[in-house]
């Protein structure tokens, strides 16, 4: 390895004079040389490098990565076990809420059902006295109560009856089974209903089946 000598301006000019030769004949003394000679090849500093030190920093990087990998899949494993516990969470869910709605549908007419059971009531004993006494005017008059009485009930639910006589044909409202010759009406109105239609509040339930006066 060099060294850096530093030298004074003195030591610079009494290098400019010549040394003198030796009394024999022999090269001059030069004493401290101002530049060290160099060294021999073989006494030069070598750098020792371990070859196996970058293999083995690879062999660690590539030992890290695996570790990254094996922690990746592990997570994505992880992940697909929450994947399907939460579709089968889903599924059970969607069958809970389907046999839900089959039951609500089942019995979602009862309330409705119920207050139908005292106007079937009403009809069988109607029936019964009109057969016990055969009297024909009791039997109108129990079968027009019994009517009173479903129709109040169906009321109630909100079914209404449709009025179509002497209005104007409405396909939303009627259906036309043909015309009537009857001039009393209007054309394009309703001049003969032959079954009756009900709304159930602002739907249709059925259409009235009528006949449409020609005019």
């Amino acid at each position: 390895m060099r060294k850096k000598i530093e030298v004074s301006s003195d030591q610079w000019r009494e290098a400019d004079v010549p040394p003198t030769p030796g009394p024999d004949g022999e090269a001059p003394d030069f004493g401290d040389h101002v530049n060290s000679p160099e060294p021999e090849p073989d006494q030069a500093e070598e750098v020792a490098v371990d070859p196996g030190q970058s293999v083995g920093g690879t062999e660690a990087y590539i030992v890290a990565l695996q570790a990254d990998l094996d922690d990746a899949r592990r997570q994505i494993e992880e992940l697909k076990k929450q994947v399907i516990y939460a579709q089968a969470e889903f599924q059970n869910f969607r069958r809970r809420k389907e046999e839900e709605q089959k039951e609500f549908a089942k019995y979602s007419n009862s309330e409705l059902i119920k207050s139908l059971l005292p106007v079937l009531d009403n009809f069988e004993r109607a029936l019964q006295a009109a057969e016990q006494t055969r009297n024909f005017d009791a039997l109108i008059t129990g079968v027009s109560g019994t009517s009173k009485q479903l129709q109040t009930a169906l009321q109630k639910a909100g079914v209404t009856p449709i009025d179509s006589l002497g209005h104007d044909f409405d396909p939303n409202l009627h259906e036309a089974i043909g015309h009537s010759e009857d001039t009393e009406f209007a054309a394009n109105t309703v001049a003969e209903e032959i079954q009756r239609g009900y709304r159930m509040h602002d739907r249709v339930l059925r259409p009235a089946l009528v006949r449409v006066a020609q005019g």
